[in-house]
């Protein structure tokens, strides 16, 4: 995450006290004890790698979307909130960048300005990296997700994860930038299929 964090504490020219206050909050809440996978040390350094020559826009975004995270609940308009928050308190006057930035995290009543279809596709699939991991490491991600649900809803959970998985198995391309699917789409799509045949022995 720091690595990320100094490319757009450079690139918006954030002052020293403001890029390390920020930095903290976030790692405070990748840390939060009730997360297992939406941590830094899980979701963000899977990222990182696809995150070093992206834009900011895309860099501030992808740190951003789990800022708040509960796994039943929809955060984007908290997360959307936090992002206003930060380009206030940091005092960046640039208004595109920050709605592409909230449009990128799912407020879709932002404008796009000049938010690019690539980015959008980019962050997408950086969003579904994970499903094309080695196998192992796959069962340990469906583990930590399921860790991080409610212990009365994991049930309910079982079933729309199921659902999920079904529609992502049925499109004709789970990914869809070149380097993402010329990359991971043969092993997400195992992964997948495994997963599919676990929940349905359940």
């Amino acid at each position: 995450m720091e690595s990320i964090w100094e490319n757009i504490s450079t690139a918006l020219e954030l002052a020293p006290d403001t890029a390390d206050r920020w930095l903290a909050k976030l790692r405070a809440q990748y840390t939060q004890s009730h997360r297992h996978y939406h941590t830094e040390s899980e979701l963000i350094r899977r990222k990182v790698p696809h995150l070093t020559g992206a834009s900011v826009c895309i860099q501030l975004a992808a740190l951003f979307q789990y800022y708040h995270f509960e796994a039943d609940k929809d955060c984007v308009a908290r997360n959307c909130e936090t992002v206003g928050e930060f380009f206030a308190d940091a005092q960046i006057e640039n208004k595109t960048l920050e709605a592409n930035v909230k449009r990128l995290l799912g407020d879709l009543q932002m404008e796009a300005g000049d938010l690019s279809e690539d980015d959008v596709q980019y962050f997408q699939d950086l969003d579904l990296l994970v499903l094309g991991i080695p196998a192992e490491e796959y069962k340990q991600y469906t583990q930590q997700l399921r860790n991080e649900c409610p212990e009365e809803d994991v049930s309910s959970y079982d079933k729309m994860r199921l659902k999920l998985l079904q529609a992502l198995s049925r499109i004709p391309s789970i990914y869809m930038t070149a380097q993402f699917s010329e990359r991971f789409e043969s092993a997400a799509r195992t992964n997948i299929e495994q997963e599919i045949k676990d929940l349905q022995s359940k």
